[in-house]
């Protein structure tokens, strides 16, 4: 389940105009389609527009929904600059601290060519991660109160690699099996190659009377 943070009358944290609730959705729909368009998953959204959800909502939607992980997606505030990741402070899964790992450094490798600061992998006492069930991880992607870090997050490429990088690492996390390609391999097979044309004509004749559909190429 991926969860774009706050929404509807909850903004999340803002600053000259840029709402947190925004940033959160249009990442979380990146991941969405990505894992969807290339791995065999399903995935459940907490939200896909601008609705309002308290804390317990989202964990007793999680709860309820048989999930193998849980991702809740946030922008950060505060005066800062980065990327951060947490998993809950009490007791988890060592799974889990393997699922952030595996995740945070995927993202880390692909948003390295902008320059961004990796502020750690973290844990905390966060709701969302204290009450769902499941392994269970929380990114705060970079500071809506700071103006490189927003110049980056209204960038398509930047929100494109945090979002595909997101959607890898829980791939690659989880073991998603990988969508076959559209295209599939055509395999032909030579029934015989001759000097003479008349001894390849009798060779179609033959495969063509055993139901055989074939056809003489000539090559030089």
């Amino acid at each position: 389940m991926i969860d774009p943070g706050h929404g509807g009358s909850d903004p999340g944290a803002t600053y000259k105009g840029n709402e947190e609730k925004n940033f959160n959705l249009l990442t979380a729909l990146v991941v969405r389609d990505y894992l969807v368009s290339n791995y065999n998953v399903k995935v459940l959204m907490t939200r896909t527009g601008d609705q309002t959800l308290s804390l317990s909502d989202r964990c007793n939607l999680a709860n309820r929904s048989n999930l193998d992980f849980y991702l809740s997606i946030h922008h950060n505030a505060g005066g800062g600059t980065g990327f951060e990741s947490y998993v809950y402070n009490g007791s988890v899964p060592t799974q889990t601290l393997s699922y952030q790992k595996i995740i945070h450094e995927e993202v880390i490798t692909a948003i390295k060519p902008f320059k961004v600061t990796d502020r750690g992998k973290k844990r905390a006492n966060f709701h969302v991660l204290r009450e769902t069930k499941m392994p269970s991880m929380l990114v705060e992607v970079l500071f809506v109160d700071n103006s490189k870090d927003v110049a980056l997050l209204i960038d398509l490429k930047f929100r494109q690699a945090v979002g595909f990088s997101l959607a890898k690492g829980v791939a690659k996390a989880l073991s998603l099996p990988a969508k076959e390609s559209g295209k599939k391999p055509l395999f032909k097979v030579i029934a015989g190659s001759f000097t003479e044309r008349k001894n390849a004509e009798d060779r179609v004749k033959e495969l063509k009377a055993a139901s055989f559909e074939s056809f003489i190429e000539r090559e030089c």
